[in-house]
């Protein structure tokens, strides 16, 4: 599954994989660069990107990742 999504003005790619047990993996990247991967935690398929983005917005904000 893959959507783009918007962080600060800026387009990223999201795509996420289903791991197991409600587990998702999540790369996120802008154009050919991988920006982060991690794993976020849904119940089902519509899920995933809301905690996806909100984790990567977290993540963003704390520092974690930069853009």
């Amino acid at each position: 599954m893959e959507r783009t999504m918007s962080v600060n003005g800026s387009a990223y790619q999201f795509a996420a994989t289903y791991d197991g047990d409600s587990q998702y993996n999540v790369q996120v990247h802008i154009g050919d660069k991988l920006i982060t991967m991690f794993k976020v935690a849904a119940e089902s398929e519509q899920d995933v990107f809301d905690a996806a983005l909100a984790r990567f917005k977290a993540d963003v904000e704390l520092g974690n990742v930069k853009v």
